[in-house]
């Protein structure tokens, strides 16, 4: 008879690679933090702009305080921005993850949990909004010709600290603004300028010796912010001024506008004084012609009248 060979079976083969596909799968498979496992949290920073970003940082360790497995998935939520929603530990059993600002303005709780463990959140401030606004006017005043006045507006947040990106709007019923009125944006330094020009027929309209300037920005909760400051007009001085007798002496208290700084007194007698509010004595009775002269940087305006002292 003619013997054969046995054949090979296959069926151990087959097994050895389910075993061997089957350990494959479970190595390459995440660690799972085991029951127990405790989370820590922190933010880097905890205030954002609605365009930037914070660095959340987990750490996880197992219950006798060693680092978890390194893999070890660790899940993300916010509730406002962006995040990745799962990262794996490192050696120290530390994920560092980053929230987005995505435009959204509030506040952000992220929250991180691990297998079956108890999660752990922070909040992050997800953008900041003004929380007041100055302004500058160089000069804060201007000839009555017209002229420049360069705004520069500073605005912070909440805390104090200088906000970029805000937007400002300057505004003036006088003159005409560089920026034509439209928005502009802060620096890094929390500053915005802007320029306004006055003519001499913007000012001519000007009912006073001042006009306002103001600039707004938004703040918390759509709510806007707004400061002003007043421009001085340097106009020619128009000459004036009330008198008191009494017997031979005359109070004379000087009512010009327009901001002189020097004067001149005619007492008619022949006597002058060049203080604001001078009083007089006359030697005699009689009726004199008092002149007073108001002069500022923008020229002088004179002004005379008439008065009799009785000497009773």
């Amino acid at each position: 008879m003619r013997s054969e060979t046995p054949r090979p079976r296959a069926l151990p083969l087959l097994l050895l690679a389910l075993v061997t596909l089957v350990i494959g799968a479970c190595d390459s498979s995440d660690p799972v933090a085991p029951p127990g496992t405790v989370l820590s949290i922190s933010a880097t920073p905890t205030r954002i702009a609605a365009d930037s970003s914070s660095r959340i940082r987990v750490v996880a360790q197992k219950p006798n305080g060693t680092p978890v497995n390194p893999g070890t998935l660790i899940r993300f939520s916010t509730t406002v921005g962006d995040i990745a929603p799962t990262v794996g530990t490192d050696d120290n059993g530390e994920v560092i993850n980053l929230l987005l600002g995505n435009g959204e303005f509030g506040t952000a709780t992220v929250t991180a949990t691990a297998g079956t463990s108890e999660s752990v959140s922070i909040d992050v401030q997800v953008g900041l909004s003004a929380g007041s606004i100055t302004l500058q006017a160089d000069p804060s005043s201007v000839p009555e010709t017209g002229g420049t006045v360069d705004l520069l507006a500073i605005v912070r947040d909440d805390q104090g600290q200088p906000l970029s990106n805000a937007q400002v709007n300057f505004k003036t019923d006088t003159g005409s603004l560089e920026s034509g009125g439209s928005l502009l944006s802060t620096a890094e330094d929390g500053s915005a300028r802007d320029s306004l020009r006055v003519t001499e027929g913007d000012l001519n309209v000007v009912q006073g010796d001042t006009f306002q300037v103001s600039v707004e920005v938004g703040g918390g909760g759509g709510n806007l912010i707004s400061t002003s400051e007043s421009v001085t007009i340097q106009r020619r001085p128009v000459a004036d001024f009330t008198f008191a007798t009494s017997n031979l002496t005359v109070v004379f208290t000087d009512t010009s506008t327009g901001d002189p700084r020097t004067w001149r007194w005619d007492f008619g007698d022949e006597n002058t004084s060049q203080l604001q509010n001078p009083s007089h004595t006359y030697s005699e009775p009689g009726t004199y012609v008092v002149t007073l002269t108001a002069i500022n940087s923008q020229g002088e305006d004179t002004i005379s009248k008439v008065l009799s002292v009785s000497g009773q």
